[in-house]
């Protein structure tokens, strides 16, 4: 079935908590589906809808209200392009449930890594930057294509310049895989981004999720 804003607003509803956010997440949704084409999308890829619903999630988490994000500056580190390709699965943890995404289009371009996150916090009255190695051209927030794998590639970036963070994207793409098959070079990334990730942070900063913490600790304690 394709959804509409009105029954996506009813599906994301228990997201919010009062009646500022509800406005606020009816203008996010309205931008996603005026500008970005999002209701054709969802039903193409129904999976786009629960990678927006994590999103969404993880601002709640991190900050309580979707109003709070308003003037912060956060960096999406991986943040998804116009070319990304979908991996072959996909885990997404909601609010509500976790769901896993099987890719059955192969290492296709797909909408579900579009930069959805950096379109949400415009639409939040946030100044989103945005780093990723795909294609980024066109999109309204300020983003750099930079090539993650390689060492000090965000050290043009000042120290202490944002309010919060995230990276969710880099480490289970496809991309990522084929260029480091190796244990210990995915370790040496994760390593990096974490580090820059303290670097980048303002004393005080919201480190929203970071998949590259998660991935230091897990193979720093696993065996080879």
């Amino acid at each position: 079935m394709i959804e509409n804003g009105e029954q996506l607003a009813l599906a994301w509803s228990h997201l919010v908590r009062n009646e500022e956010d509800r406005v606020l997440l009816d203008q996010v949704i309205n931008s996603l589906v005026e500008q970005y084409d999002l209701v054709n999308k969802i039903a193409r890829e129904p999976g786009a809808k629960a990678i927006i619903e994590q999103l969404l999630g993880r601002i709640v988490s991190a900050f309580g209200e979707l109003s709070a994000l308003a003037g912060k500056r956060v960096l999406d580190i991986a943040c998804g392009s116009n070319s990304s390709q979908a991996p072959s699965t996909l885990d997404i943890n909601t609010p509500l449930q976790t769901t896993t995404i099987h890719n059955t289009m192969g290492n296709v371009y797909t909408a579900q890594f579009e930069p959805w996150f950096c379109r949400i916090l415009l639409a939040l009255a946030a100044d989103p930057v945005g780093i990723d190695f795909g294609d980024l051209r066109g999109e309204a927030f300020e983003h750099y294509q930079v090539d993650l794998v390689q060492a000090g590639a965000l050290d043009f970036l000042p120290s202490h310049s944002f309010d919060a963070l995230q990276d969710s994207r880099l480490f289970g793409s496809p991309e990522f895989a084929a260029q480091l098959p190796d244990r210990a070079d995915r370790l040496k990334v994760a390593r990096e981004i974490r580090d820059q990730e303290q670097r980048l942070l303002k004393e005080g900063g919201v480190l929203i999720h970071s998949d590259a913490v998660h991935l230091a600790d897990k193979l720093k304690t696993s065996p080879a």
